[in-house]
């Protein structure tokens, strides 16, 4: 059986519940997270939170979709035109946070800025378009399947333009 790319799409604050249910189930998926630090009195609290709400990827055969559907967490599922490409902005989002850099979820971004390539420093190779953000050079990486996007603040002398 021929095994697809979706997103899946899951109910409020239900993706980490459908993560564990598709592990039990054997089924590969993933889900990118961040980590915010919130201090209250005196008490530092860690919390995981996705990078792109309600949504994570998973490769499941057709019969493996419909077990997901009856799960009752999901609202629906997107297949993945070119997996590839996908998997790629993915891994830049991965890059991203691997960088320690704070990230901030915003829209897609038109590709009206110039697209720039990060030569050095934590995030180096990472690929996105570039945009000035209240005097503060940020580069916006977009995952155009789910019409979103991440951005992160970057130095000038790190970018090279491709």
């Amino acid at each position: 059986m021929e095994k697809i790319w979706y997103f899946v799409r899951v109910k409020p604050r239900a993706e980490k519940r459908m993560q564990a249910w598709l592990n039990g189930s054997h089924i590969w998926n993933y889900l990118p997270v961040y980590v915010n630090e919130i201090k209250v009195q005196r008490r530092t609290q860690r919390f995981e939170n996705p990078v792109f709400p309600g949504y994570l990827i998973a490769r499941m055969s057709s019969s493996e979709r419909l077990q997901a559907l009856r799960s009752n967490l999901v609202v629906m599922t997107i297949p993945v035109d070119k997996p590839r490409e996908v998997i790629h902005q993915l891994r830049q989002v991965v890059r991203a946070m691997r960088g320690n850099a704070e990230l901030k979820n915003v829209p897609m971004a038109s590709k009206a800025g110039k697209f720039v390539k990060i030569k050095s420093g934590p995030m180096a190779g990472l690929e996105g378009y570039v945009v000035n953000r209240g005097g503060k050079l940020c580069v916006v990486v977009n995952v155009e399947a789910l019409g979103a996007a991440i951005e992160v603040a970057v130095s000038p002398e790190y970018i090279a333009e491709s």
